[in-house]
């Protein structure tokens, strides 16, 4: 777990380090600063503290300029800012909450009460995020469930249609047909699979966490070689593998197969959605490593790639729905389900998931699927 960083800003060198002792003892990553400029800088270098807490009458740049040029920073406006003040500076604190600071402090502080006051506002600060990353998701939920019944019905007669009307041009113009129909019939029939593609996986989501899967593995879970589920998943992809140009590697289990407890479906679901995103990331000519073995209690499936990776501040929120990594930098199909659903199978499974990634030499994706022999009955 990464450490809670404090920046602390104070001009009086005896304050400044009592402060981050007090701080440090307690857990908490200190960076100081005599000044509002010195700590400006030190923002410049892309460190974003978790609190920021500032002396307000300070040489070269003051408390008021330094928030306002915190505030001026997209990635720095919702880190919380307290400000110090003098016992009975009421214009301070007037001054201080007029600009938009999230609370104040007094000095002289007494020691207990400055690291209350501080772990208050940390948790204030975490609760309020949690909320609204709950009622985004929320929202998320809503409209993938929303959009899986809009797509699919229309995407039915649309799927239909399409077969009806190529079969028709064949038989009517049989090998004359001209390259532009040909063309136009492959872009239809290509956009109409990612839609078919997008449907299938909202309706999986939504039975994800409506509860659905996770009794479906209940009931119809049964044992099952992961080396299976692993060859039916890489006969899905191998046409995609072929046109990306890159390898499937599978290590088969060396002494005996791996026989978990599961839906052979919805195992298969999840690979695939892992080695599409493999493939999907990975340069022409290059490697994917399948490796399934035993870890404990659990079947180990693992995914390697030698790709472009994923930056450490995309990771933090991979697992979520609609959340695509380098979606901003680079064109990429799809709403970012992939990953969602290969989490909510491997939950429903009674499994886990974990995901390691190097920006620029590749990732990792490690499922764990609990043996047979290990579930009750």
């Amino acid at each position: 777990m990464e450490a809670t960083v404090i920046l602390f800003v104070e001009d009086n060198e005896d304050l400044r380090e009592n402060a981050a002792l007090v701080l440090g003892l307690e857990g908490y990553e200190v960076q100081v600063a005599r000044d509002g400029q010195e700590a400006l800088d030190m923002l410049e270098t892309g460190m974003i503290p978790n609190l920021i807490v500032s002396d307000i009458m300070m040489p070269r740049m003051d408390g008021y300029e330094f928030f306002e040029a915190v505030r001026q920073k997209p990635q720095l406006k919702g880190v919380p800012f307290i400000f110090l003040t003098a016992r009975g500076s009421r214009q301070d604190i007037s001054t201080g909450r007029l600009l938009g600071a999230d609370d104040y402090l007094v000095k002289p502080f007494d020691p207990e009460e400055f690291l209350i006051a501080i772990q208050n506002k940390l948790q204030r600060v975490a609760d309020m995020r949690a909320q609204v990353a709950e009622s985004l998701n929320d929202a998320r939920r809503v409209l993938v469930q929303l959009l899986s019944h809009e797509l699919r019905t229309p995407l039915t007669y649309v799927t239909g249609g399409f077969a009806l009307l190529a079969e028709e041009l064949e038989v009517i113009q049989g090998p004359a047909t001209s390259d532009d129909i040909r063309i136009s019939l492959d872009l239809i029939q290509s956009g109409t699979q990612r839609l078919n593609r997008l449907a299938e996986q909202m309706v999986l989501y939504s039975e994800l966490i409506s509860g659905y899967i996770g009794q479906q593995v209940k009931t119809a879970g049964e044992p099952l070689g992961l080396d299976e589920v692993a060859v039916d998943a890489i006969a899905a992809l191998n046409h995609f593998a072929q046109e990306q140009d890159v390898r499937i590697q599978h290590t088969y289990s060396e002494s005996e197969p791996v026989i978990v407890h599961g839906v052979k479906d919805l195992l298969v679901t999840a690979f695939t959605e892992i080695i599409r995103n493999a493939i999907q990331h990975s340069s022409e000519q290059s490697k994917i490593e399948l490796v399934i073995d035993i870890e404990g209690s659990f079947g180990r499936f693992a995914v390697i790639d030698h790709g472009q990776g994923i930056r450490p501040e995309d990771q933090l929120n991979i697992w979520d729905v609609m959340v695509q990594s380098e979606r901003n930098r680079t064109e990429q199909q799809g709403l970012g389900m992939g990953l969602p659903i290969v989490k909510g199978i491997t939950t429903a499974h009674g499994g886990d998931v974990a995901l390691y990634s190097t920006h620029g030499e590749g990732t990792e994706v490690i499922m764990r699927i609990p043996l047979a022999d290990q579930v009750a009955d």
